[in-house]
């Protein structure tokens, strides 16, 4: 359950249903907020804080977040508002010649909800890319590294689009593990992973969401993210379909290899 402070930062942020001071007292302007927000959502308008309210508005959260990360952001998809969701937000309105405010209104959303070539393309599924190993005959994938200069061997794996999870598991071969369903039937996996996202199989995920830590699990000779690609039954050359985002970072010796936004 989120905490009376989030819930009003949540509210605020999500199209200004809160308009009082962030201060965790549930008074009549946070009463008022919750029932606002039940009504905008379909909920039961009963201005109680109760599991389904607070479901939704970690939901819209995430929904928003997601959105952002469409656009080329680097979000946790957590749906909390912090720091980094409010930067994006005023970043992305000033860019989009909106009023810099950090709320989420309905001019902001029409212009998240824009088309644009960001949106259709394949994510790296890591923020520092280096290609250790390429797509061949004998390796049906890529092999994505890291450097103690930037992250190091920890570094975060993510979604590298919108979908379904299908595996969360482990297997003596590819180590801890994950596979994805995308909406256009395409299956992406990450395998070898140190740590693995506690989210279950048949939960929706999207893209640039966290998905679990690089690792050395399996049949690995060291910290790396095994990444495929599954087409209408067949594995493809990765690199083909992945595109490098504004807020990623390409290491010299792969720069030539990765197509951009």
């Amino acid at each position: 359950m989120l905490t009376i402070k989030q819930r009003q930062l949540n509210l605020r942020t999500y199209y200004y249903f809160y308009v009082g001071n962030i201060d965790g007292i549930v008074g009549p302007q946070t009463k008022t907020a919750y029932k606002n927000f039940q009504k905008y959502t379909g909920l039961v308008v009963d201005g109680i804080y109760g599991k389904n309210t607070n479901s939704k508005l970690i939901e819209v959260i995430k929904d928003l977040q997601s959105k952002l990360n469409s656009k080329g952001y680097n979000l946790a998809v957590d749906g909390i508002v912090g720091n980094n969701t409010l930067n994006a937000i005023k970043d992305f309105q000033k860019k989009n010649s909106l009023s810099v405010d950090g709320i989420a209104g309905s001019k902001t959303y029409e212009k998240l909800n824009e088309e644009s070539i960001t949106t259709t393309k394949y994510r790296f599924p890591v923020n520092y890319i280096y290609v250790s190993q390429g797509y061949k005959s004998s390796h049906l994938a890529v092999d994505l590294g890291w450097s103690s200069s930037d992250g190091g061997k920890n570094q975060p794996i993510y979604a590298c689009y919108d979908g379904v999870v299908t595996i969360n598991s482990y297997a003596s071969d590819t180590g801890n593990y994950i596979a994805i369903r995308h909406d256009n039937g395409d299956v992406s996996r990450y395998l070898h992973l140190n740590q693995r996202s506690s989210v279950s199989v048949g939960t929706r995920v999207r893209k640039g969401e966290n998905i679990g830590i690089m690792g050395t699990t399996g049949h690995s000779t060291g910290n790396h993210l095994h990444f495929d690609l599954t087409k209408n039954g067949s594995r493809v050359n990765p690199l083909d379909y992945l595109y490098v985002y504004s807020d990623q970072r390409v290491s010299d010796s792969s720069k030539n290899l990765v197509r951009y936004i």
